[in-house]
């Protein structure tokens, strides 16, 4: 791994604003080595994702390099190329020939209008001359190559197991159709995971030296995540090719890349062998990245945070002045939950009447058939059955699609059940209608936190209004209490006051997740449904808002539902865990148990799936 492919040198990039301008990659420099699997680290506006845009000359507007280089070695024998100097043309050759990118977001990679294998094809035409014929025949190797597509061998031998066909020609007829209908699909017809390697196939498709993966198992299952990074791993081994892999979070990447570097607010502030910087980390916000996710097999009361590393000061010219504090892990890690007082506490909670017992609850979406008569039920949640107890947090997990959200949505009856009860305090919740003015009163007991907080403000409403909002529904406080109320709530969950009357966009993400929390707690209620609510956040906020939600259920006496696919988190945060499959409870019991003695095989890949972020 010598041979260096490429080389960025001193690379800064700006953005224009009306104020001032923001230099959002500052001085960066770093080396590329053939075969050579290189990890970029960093939360959201450390300038990861805008180094591989700059890599690739997709820096959007008003964005651009204002100094630096960017080297390019080329498999041929031609010199090395600035890709800064050479014309827009040139580098479009480049980009997806030698340099080719996989996005966070697939569906947002993909046109929706267009088939899989039509999006495919086009990219190997872009770059290689070969007929559609070829290019297709090509598509589809390399679908069987990123494991969408089952090989020919595999396709045959799983078609004679099923039908005892022997005659070859009717077997080669299944096989090439099968080939022919994968191609056909469209975006909307494939999971999350599927869509990824759709688009890991279209990034390798002209057989690219260097590939940059830019946050690809962000959105995705543990399960599915773990594929998918090993699939990489594959595909760079098999191909000799050099990956950049963008995270923020250090656990993902320990297993995968050689060398890390890791940015804060633009700049480098440490790089090195992967395992050198996992054991023995030399900046205060290393430190904190490692420290701060939640691990497996420990629970803290705690979790440690980035702020508990270091504290930032702006410098006149706005760079970040950074300082080391004194920060004791060993004690931070000493205070862990014993199995002990995990046990005491779980008798403590079980001894009271449940807050909720949900009783063979069923729930489905219609499927239509002629004449748009329901013919039959997609079943989501299947007969499923459970209790939660003053005070606790019941953890719910599982895959995507496995039933979890809609059994949230049908506890707090924004979509209907066909069967089984709701009883929470007393009231049967599966018995009053939808819109029902009954359910008013409960609401104010039942809130929930969404996976988005983006999504789940009004955009023209400021963060104030936003969490008065309830509070003026029900008609709990004259105008003045509000005020007071949202001026408190604001600086229990951490944000000035003062900060009311701006609009969500003013916020980042972790900003805006604490405005949600807020909101929710407006209305004094005794139950709130967390579903997926850090998955969209980086590892060092996403810290700080599962302290801030144990803080408050501690002083507000609330009992929580805490769903996620992420089992660490879960574990942290849960009393107990409910394992999720298909429609079906898999297993229910403490968070140590589930751990340590899973017993079924769908839990157990579960755990497996969790990156460790661990050296010896």
């Amino acid at each position: 791994m010598s041979e260096s492919v490429l080389d960025v040198r001193n690379l800064q990039v700006q953005f224009t604003t009306e104020n001032q301008p923001i230099i959002a990659v500052d001085d960066l420099t770093l080396t590329l080595k053939k075969g050579e699997k290189l990890g970029i680290v960093g939360e959201s506006g450390s300038g990861k994702s805008v180094t591989s845009l700059g890599i690739m000359g997709l820096i959007p507007t008003p964005g651009k390099v204002t100094e630096g280089e960017i080297w390019l070695n080329p498999e041929t024998d031609s010199p090395p190329v600035n890709l800064i100097k050479v014309n827009s043309e040139t580098r479009r050759k480049y980009r997806g020939g030698e340099i080719a990118m996989i996005f966070q977001e697939p569906m947002s990679a993909l046109n929706p209008l267009f088939t899989i294998g039509f999006q495919i094809i086009e990219a190997i035409l872009q770059h290689q001359n070969i007929s559609q014929t070829e290019a297709e025949r090509k598509a589809i190797a390399l679908l069987q190559e990123v494991r969408l597509l089952p090989s020919d061998r595999e396709l045959r031998e799983a078609y004679t197991d099923k039908t005892r066909e022997n005659s070859d020609k009717v077997i080669t007829r299944y096989v090439n159709g099968q080939k022919q209908e994968i191609l056909k699909r469209y975006p909307h017809q494939l999971s999350g995971g599927q869509l990824q390697r759709v688009t890991i196939a279209m990034a390798i498709s002209c057989n690219p030296r260097v590939l940059i993966a830019d946050e690809p198992t962000t959105a995705l299952d543990v399960t599915v995540q773990a594929t998918i990074l090993d699939l990489l791993r594959d595909l760079c081994s098999q191909r000799g090719m050099s990956l950049i892999f963008i995270t923020h979070d250090l656990g993902v990447i320990a297993e995968l890349v050689d060398t890390v570097v890791v940015m804060y607010r633009g700049e480098v502030v440490e790089t090195g062998e992967i395992e050198e910087v996992f054991i023995n980390p030399q900046h205060p916000y290393t430190k904190g990245l490692l420290a701060c996710r939640p691990r497996i097999d420990r629970k803290l009361q705690i979790l440690p945070t980035v702020s508990d590393f270091m504290t930032v000061t702006i410098a006149d010219d706005g760079k970040p002045i950074i300082q080391e504090k004194d920060a004791d892990l060993a004690s931070m890690e000493e205070d862990i939950v014993t199995e002990e007082q995990q046990e005491t506490r779980l008798s403590q909670l079980l001894d009271n009447e449940p807050l909720l017992s949900v009783k063979n609850l069923q729930v489905g979406f219609p499927i239509k058939g002629v004449f748009a008569r329901t013919q039959d039920y997609f079943m989501a949640v299947k007969d499923i059955s459970f209790n939660v107890y003053p005070g606790e947090t019941l953890g719910l997990v599982g895959e995507s699609g496995c039933g979890k959200s809609t059994l949230a949505r049908a506890i707090l009856r924004l979509i209907p059940s066909l069967g089984g009860d709701i009883i929470f305090e007393g009231k049967n919740l599966a018995q009053i209608a939808i819109g029902d003015r009954k359910m008013r009163s409960v609401r104010r007991e039942i809130q929930i936190i969404f996976q988005n907080p983006y999504n789940s403000l009004n955009p023209r409403m400021t963060i104030g209004k936003a969490i008065a909002e309830p509070m003026k529904v029900h008609n709990t406080d004259n105008g003045k209490e509000r005020k007071n109320r949202v001026a408190y709530l604001l600086e229990r969950v951490g944000l000035n006051p003062q900060m009311q009357n701006r609009y969500p966009h003013e916020f980042s993400g972790g900003q805006r997740q604490r405005v949600c929390i807020a909101r929710a707690l407006a209305l004094n209620p005794r139950f709130i449904i967390c579903d997926e609510s850090v998955s969209a956040l980086d590892v060092s906020v996403q810290a700080q808002v599962l302290n801030l939600l144990k803080e408050l259920q501690e002083e507000f006496g609330l009992t929580y539902i805490f769903i996620s696919h992420d089992l660490s988190v879960v574990k942290f945060m849960s009393d107990r865990i409910l394992v999720m499959n298909q429609g079906n409870i898999e297993e229910i019991d403490t968070a140590e148990e589930i751990y340590r003695s899973p017993k079924t095989e769908y839990t157990r890949q579960l755990i497996a799936a969790i990156p460790k972020g661990e050296f010896d």
